[in-house]
């Protein structure tokens, strides 16, 4: 065995010495390993529905005429500006019958042609009447034209049947009453009790204003695809817009644009001012989406979240610039209309002053037939009502426009949800 020269002998001796003060005085001094930390948690939809409403304050009030406030949020009580009704009126049709006199006992005699308001009818006389009329003078019942038996110019009938049938001056309301309530919505009926009311316009929560932009460089309008080589029509544009609307907002159309993210920029920043909220489907793809984001920073986004843990559920973000929400959905069709429903629906609703999960209203029906187990993500899949319940469509093709025009109900399903058979109960929404 070769033993080590002096020299070598000393230079171990340093060595050592070094080590054992930590390499501090042979060495230079290197980086701490990198700690690897866990991948953040992605939001469940429920938790993404709580982020959303946090950050979209309802929008502000505005006075409208009644006749376009249809479907609208009140933000203030209708008060009634008239009694209603605001004579004693007519509550049935039939004829509308004075006192009767002894001579004729329970038959009368009809007044020939329409009655004035302010003719007063004699006792033994009688008048035909419509329903909502206003009851003549002297009128003190009303007897329904089933209970009623003309002969010539008389009319009798049964003994009465104890109620008058007549509806009194400010039964329904007073003036002064409140007819609708602040935070009810402008639906048909309630839009009968605003008129009778006697008002002309009302306090009504904003409208949100919806912008939608797709992303993609082969995107055409549809009709132009054919005759311009790899070129794609847009199936989502217009779909997106039409989805908007049909949860009360106000849809801007649809913009084409390309993946240049300079090009998103400049098309965010002339959007903005003019939405509460703006849509981004396509160029989602994890690169793209992150470049997207990188390039609206400098606008001020604001990133509330990046990703679900649903299926679908990623790519997809939302988030804030200024005032505007943002939310990103990927370009595949299936995908973009779900989440559109899932997240969009609920944003625009609570903008307009409704909760947002109330946008989610969730129906029990039975599975027509077996579906498998599921996978690791709470995944919300297309399907169809049918007579006696709901089927479930083939995804293997997830973005076929074809299925998507078949599917009215999305179901959703647990993670790592159990094989259902046929007849089971499951939670699904209108879509």
């Amino acid at each position: 065995m070769n033993r080590p020269k002096p020299a070598q002998r000393v230079l171990c001796a340093m060595l050592a010495g070094a080590m054992n003060r930590g390499y501090s005085a042979a060495m230079p001094p290197r980086d701490p390993p990198a700690v690897m930390s866990a991948p953040a948690l992605l939001p469940t939809l429920a938790e993404a529905i709580r982020r959303i409403a946090h950050e979209a304050i309802p929008l502000g009030a505005e006075h409208v005429p009644l006749a376009a406030a249809g479907g609208r949020m009140l933000v203030a009580p209708v008060r009634a500006r008239t009694d209603f009704p605001r004579r004693d009126a007519a509550a049935m049709d039939g004829f509308a019958l004075a006192r009767a006199d002894a001579e004729n006992g329970l038959r009368w005699r009809i007044v020939a042609g329409p009655i004035a308001a302010d003719r007063r009818l004699a006792s033994g006389e009688a008048v035909r009447i419509a329903t909502g009329a206003t009851l003549p003078e002297g009128a003190e019942r009303i007897v329904p034209i089933e209970r009623a038996t003309v002969a010539g110019t008389w009319v009798s009938c049964a003994e009465p049947d104890g109620r008058p049938h007549i509806r009194l001056r400010g039964s329904d309301f007073r003036v002064g009453d409140i007819t609708l309530a602040a935070g009810r919505r402008i639906d048909p009926r309630a839009l009968v009790a605003a008129a009778a009311a006697d008002v002309e316009t009302v306090a009504v929560r904003r409208v949100a204003r919806v912008g939608v932009m797709v992303r993609g460089d082969l995107l055409v309008a549809p009709g132009l695809a054919a005759e311009r080589d790899g070129a794609i029509p847009d199936s989502l544009g217009g779909a997106l817009a039409l989805l908007t609307a049909g949860c009360g907002a106000q849809a801007g159309g649809a913009v084409r644009i390309g993946e240049d993210p300079a090009a998103l920029v400049t098309a965010v920043d002339a959007m903005r001012g003019g939405v509460d909220v703006i849509v981004l489907a396509g160029g989602a793809a994890h690169g793209a989406r992150d470049a997207a984001q990188q390039a609206l920073r400098p606008l001020g986004l604001d990133l509330i979240f990046d990703g679900l843990a649903i299926r679908p559920g990623r790519p997809s973000w939302y988030g804030r610039i200024g005032s505007a929400h943002v939310l990103g959905l990927p370009g595949n069709p299936t995908a973009a209309m779900t989440l559109a429903r899932l997240l969009l629906a609920p944003l625009i609703g609570h903008l307009g002053g409704d909760p947002a999960a109330a946008m989610l209203a969730w129906e029990m029906l039975p599975l027509i037939a077996p579906v498998p187990a599921n996978g690791a993500r709470e995944s919300f899949l297309c399907a169809a009502a049918e007579a006696g319940g709901v089927r479930l469509l083939d995804r293997r093709d997830g973005s076929g426009e074809m299925m998507l025009a078949a599917a009215d109900r999305l179901v959703v399903r647990p993670a790592h949800g159990d094989a259902l058979s046929a007849g089971t109960m499951v939670p699904t929404l209108r879509f």
